[in-house]
């Protein structure tokens, strides 16, 4: 059994998720590059294989998933660690992994 999400609304996007995918209660956020810099910021870190990402957004967790959709392009990346501000406490800042593999093939494969 499988969720098929479609998206064409918002980001002309879709994708199917794994029961495997759904079960671990791993949430996706969703971003669109066009808002690069004015809802969220990315960063690339030292090492070339993470990123780090600031925004504004409550029910965020390690583990979860990020998806950057837009200019024809999804990029989806996973939440390693992630240290939230004191003011405004949904604000935080994670540090990314870059997903490399489709996600309606099972887990994801993270960047290496």
């Amino acid at each position: 059994m499988s969720l098929h999400l479609s998206l064409f609304k918002f980001t002309q996007h879709s994708c199917a998720y794994s029961d495997k995918d759904l079960s671990v209660g791993r949430r996706w956020h969703q971003y669109r590059w066009q808002d690069l810099n004015h809802r969220f910021v990315l960063e690339p870190a030292p090492d070339p294989s993470l990123y780090y990402m600031t925004t504004q957004k409550s029910g965020v967790a390690p583990g979860d998933y990020i998806e950057i959709s837009g200019f024809g392009n999804s990029t989806h990346y996973q939440i390693v660690q992630l240290e939230h501000y004191c003011d405004p406490p949904d604000m935080w800042m994670a540090t990314l992994q870059k997903i490399t593999q489709t996600l309606s093939y099972g887990q994801p494969r993270i960047a290496k």
